[in-house]
């Protein structure tokens, strides 16, 4: 069972299930929106993607990738999943 969303998680996953519509979010407008830099969107999806860190494998509620510089983000079915059930 993943760990309890903190409250900035649970707003980022929020705002990605209303945006993302197939083509990815990019981070900066979700920074924007959510009024958080880019480095602390980026250092978010990490821990809510399917990374390892420390051997453990997160909830992979959300992927995250760079493409020519710029970072965009994605719900998962997963992810958009927790967000209904918190809802």
């Amino acid at each position: 069972m993943p760990r309890p969303l903190d409250e900035l998680e649970t707003a980022v996953l929020a705002r990605l299930a209303e945006l993302d519509t197939g083509d990815g979010v990019p981070l900066t407008r979700l920074a924007k929106q959510l009024d958080q830099r880019v480095a602390v969107l980026i250092r978010t999806f990490t821990m809510l993607s399917d990374a390892r860190l420390g051997g453990v494998a997160g909830p992979g509620y959300a992927r995250l990738a760079e493409d020519e510089g710029r970072w965009r983000a994605w719900i998962t079915p997963a992810g958009r999943t927790t967000v209904e059930a918190s809802a």
